[in-house]
């Protein structure tokens, strides 16, 4: 446990947030204006008198640099875009406004559509997408094709009498081995929103799993694309894509990748999410809420998207309804 006084807390902040990689950049352009960092604040080597700075922001303008956001303190020429003022406006938990991957009692979430519409309303959104299973996923009680049309009018009559919350109907499609979906087009087509994930057979080869998932996003009505390394972090390890494909794909066919803001999944992860923003892929953040409690998570999610670098125009759910 470090204590300082409150009026070198910036600088403690500072010293301890972050990587060694990031440190040793900024202690580096430090000595070359003849200062010395620490935890304590910046010292002149030519005087040897300490500055004190009780806010980060202070401590990096010393250094004559932008505040770099903690999320992005990783060595990435962070300190060089700081330098021309050139660090994004990262994304923002309050940017969201709504949630595009919630599960109800309908399929295995523990709560229902209307239990899941207050909790989204009480924290603010617009809307929320429900994405219950389809029946390929067995163990999770995937609906029919008739279950999915009683959601959709369950979810129409609901609309009417919530006022300032929209639930969008929509499906989590299983991806089947072959690339084909568990739902057919003239189905698909009836629902808000579409998100295609993997489940099954996931120990597929590289070439074929990589195929599997351009073929689901070839499909018109395929919106986002779930979890798409499928990771389950202590659990299961990713599947075997070919990522670079996965983005072009996705760039080119308009599909929407989803950042999983599930804490077991994080799924696309920061590296990940760096490389489809580069390449103009629109992410989406969904918390995969399978309760009222896990919207929650979205702050995970969208911590994730800071570390890839995200602006809120790259995230489809910042925008309204």
């Amino acid at each position: 446990l470090r204590v300082v006084e409150h009026d070198a807390f910036g600088s403690l902040l500072q010293y301890f947030t972050g990587s060694k990689q990031h440190n040793i950049a900024l202690r580096e352009r430090g000595h070359r204006q003849g200062l010395k960092l620490s935890e304590y604040g910046i010292t002149d080597l030519r005087s040897g008198r300490l500055e004190k700075f009780a806010t980060e922001e202070d401590f990096y303008h010393r250094l004559g640099l932008q505040l770099v956001p903690p999320e992005l303190r990783e060595g990435q020429q962070e300190v060089e875009r700081a330098e021309q003022d050139n660090i994004p406006e990262l994304v923002r938990l309050s940017d969201i406004k709504g949630d595009l991957h919630v599960h109800t009692d309908w399929s295995d979430g523990q709560d229902s559509l209307e239990a899941m519409a207050m909790a989204a309303r009480e924290m603010g959104y617009q809307y929320i997408s429900v994405a219950d299973h389809s029946a390929g996923r067995g163990i999770a009680h995937g609906l029919t094709e008739e279950r999915v049309r009683e959601q959709i009018s369950e979810i129409r009559r609901l609309n009417e009498g919530l006022g300032d919350i929209r639930i969008l109907s929509g499906t989590e499609v299983d991806i089947r081995a072959d690339g084909s979906l568990d739902f057919p087009e003239e189905l698909l087509k009836e629902l808000d929103v579409v998100i295609a994930g993997v489940h099954s057979a996931m120990g597929q080869e590289q070439e074929k799993m990589t195929q599997r998932v351009i073929q689901a996003m070839q499909n018109p009505y395929v919106d986002i694309v779930a979890h798409p390394t499928c990771r389950l972090l202590g659990e299961r390890e990713p599947v075997s894509l070919d990522l670079e494909a996965i983005f072009q794909a996705a760039a080119q066919t308009g599909t929407v990748l989803e950042i999983n803001a599930m804490p077991d999944r994080l799924d696309l992860k920061d590296i990940h999410i760096f490389r489809a923003r580069e390449l103009g892929v629109k992410l989406a953040i969904g918390t995969d809420a399978h309760s009222a409690q896990h919207l929650s998570y979205i702050r995970f999610g969208v911590g994730i998207a800071r570390r890839g670098w995200c602006e809120a125009q790259h995230i489809l759910n910042t925008l309204p309804l």
